[in-house]
């Protein structure tokens, strides 16, 4: 059975369409609180939030990120720091989040791009279910760009970010919590997007262009053609039932 949280966590994100994105923050908090005091186990939780910019918190540290803040406030794109790491992500109704905290062995293999790689494989597969061949790649150019972009033919599908935090496993060991997110690019205005997190840059005094030519999204790569509202009904679905993915090797 899932964890009243994840349960809950899944529920909120089926049933309301949209999350003010300091409560969908909090939601990945208590989702990476949970994972850390049980020492096993993941959560997963699917969500969409209103139009914003979404920075990490040393994007807050540029010169003029407030008065750069404030003009994208009244231009209809608030911004938020938020807690994991990666760089300036657009959102909107029209991107996916998916977010899972999950518990890994603090050993000498462990890495980075190891629990990219695990956080991701289960994304991958929903996509790959669907038709979509997709890979983790740098794209140049891209927004938030990194080495484990969710890429289709070149083109970035969703950004991912990650935090960590160190725990004790359920068998006293030393371990990982990780908090992992992914913005999926479904269907928003990826021009109109773009813009905005290019318009940013420049208030910040950042030498830096997005290229929206970068991007595609599930709204060019479903067929048929799906909804994004029946995109998030299904990953939801998809992912609650690989509740058990335990990356810690362990029962839960």
């Amino acid at each position: 059975m899932p964890s009243s949280l994840q349960a809950a966590a899944l529920e909120t994100a089926s049933h309301d369409p949209l999350l003010d994105f300091n409560t969908a923050q909090t939601l990945e908090r208590q989702l990476l609180d949970a994972a850390a005091a049980r020492g096993a186990g993941c959560d997963w939780a699917v969500w969409r939030t209103h139009q914003s910019l979404v920075v990490p918190s040393q994007t807050a540290n540029a010169a003029n990120f407030y008065v750069a803040s404030l003009d994208m406030s009244l231009r209809g794109w608030p911004v938020y720091v938020r807690d994991t790491g990666g760089d300036v992500t657009p959102q909107s109704p029209g991107v996916i989040n998916a977010s899972a905290a999950f518990v890994v062995p603090r050993t000498t293999d462990l890495s980075i791009r190891a629990t990219y790689q695990r956080f991701c494989a289960p994304l991958l597969e929903f996509l790959g279910a669907h038709g979509i061949d997709a890979y983790l790649s740098s794209v140049p150019g891209a927004f938030c760009d990194g080495a484990f972009n969710i890429v289709v033919d070149g083109l970035k599908l969703a950004g991912t970010a990650q935090r960590w935090r160190l725990v004790q496993l359920r068998d006293g060991r030393p371990g990982v919590a990780v908090l992992a997110h992914a913005a999926i690019l479904a269907d928003p205005d990826i021009e109109f997007s773009i813009s905005a997190t290019n318009r940013f840059y420049r208030l910040c005094g950042e030498e830096r262009e997005v290229d929206p030519a970068r991007h595609t999204s599930l709204a060019t790569l479903f067929t048929p053609r799906a909804s994004t509202e029946l995109i998030v009904e299904r990953l939801s679905h998809f992912l609650h039932q690989r509740r058990d993915f335990n990356p810690a090797g362990s029962e839960r």
